[in-house]
């Protein structure tokens, strides 16, 4: 099965690393014009379109700080300036602080769900007219296996990984009849760095945690980040024509409600 999307454009935020990136390269492989928006890591995200066009793709980087409404539209608008249309919304990009209960501040609190749920909504506000108005679009949320296991320390980043679900549903309801199909991935345990506090991942990932959910994967692997890429572009395709308001686990058999073993986090 040989999926293309040419003649698409896909916004893929937090594209400049990790399951972003491989998601960029992914659609960019698949044939799609990828906008890499940043917002920190503007070097990051022109390597990543440095990448792609060196292998024939077409890409562009725009400025995206997900915390301000008017700097989405900004971004919407300039993509529309280059003459494109964003017809795919990967919504990935999410800030993941490690902290216990005890220790979140309204102010992190609000930074957190700022951009992992309020930003991706004010997005797909911004790019669902001009997918209405050809009448296809797809938008794919990205979430996590933590929001349903509620993992501890991230509070804020569980509830707004279980609401990217429930926004996804929702957003289904409402545009299903304009063409537009809106699911949600669910990435399981995946060989980023941030599982590597030797590389540069965060040094308090919890070594025993890390360990304890390998040996709970049934594939008896992390996920790799290409396999989240390829789970995007599937649902991107026409493939996935009748398929909205679902979530798509790429967990490598992981359950999703299952708690693992309680750890010591005191």
């Amino acid at each position: 099965m040989d999926i293309r999307l040419d003649n698409h454009c896909a916004f893929v935020t937090g594209a400049a690393r990790n399951l972003g990136r491989a998601t960029a390269l992914a659609f960019a492989e698949a044939g799609s014009v990828v906008i890499c928006p940043y917002h920190k890591g503007k070097d990051d995200a022109e390597a990543v379109v440095a990448e792609i066009v060196a292998a024939g793709g077409r890409a562009h980087t725009v400025p995206l700080d997900l915390a301000e409404v008017s700097s989405i539209q900004a971004a919407v608008r300039a993509v529309e300036e280059l003459g494109l249309t964003i017809d795919i919304l990967v919504n990935n990009a999410a800030n993941r602080p490690r902290s216990r209960i005890a220790e979140v501040t309204p102010e992190e609190w609000d930074w957190v769900l700022a951009t992992n749920l309020r930003g991706p909504f004010f997005l797909a506000q911004a790019v669902i007219p001009g997918m209405s108005r050809q009448n296809w679009g797809r938008i794919i949320n990205v979430s996590g296996v933590d929001a349903y296991r509620g993992n501890p320390c991230r509070p804020h980043n569980i509830a707004s990984k279980m609401g990217m679900i429930g926004l996804s549903r929702a957003l289904a309801n409402e545009t299903g009849r304009k063409g537009i199909t809106v699911n949600t991935v669910v990435p399981g345990t995946m060989d980023t760095p941030r599982y590597h506090p030797e590389l540069e991942g965060d040094p308090s990932i919890d070594t025993a945690l890390r360990e304890e959910r390998v040996l709970q994967i049934p594939l008896a692997r992390q996920g790799r980040p290409e396999e989240i890429g390829y789970a995007c572009v599937f649902l991107s395709s026409d493939y996935s024509a009748y398929i909205t308001g679902q979530e798509l686990l790429v967990t490598g058999g992981l359950h999703p409600v299952v708690r693992q073993p309680a750890l010591e986090y005191d």
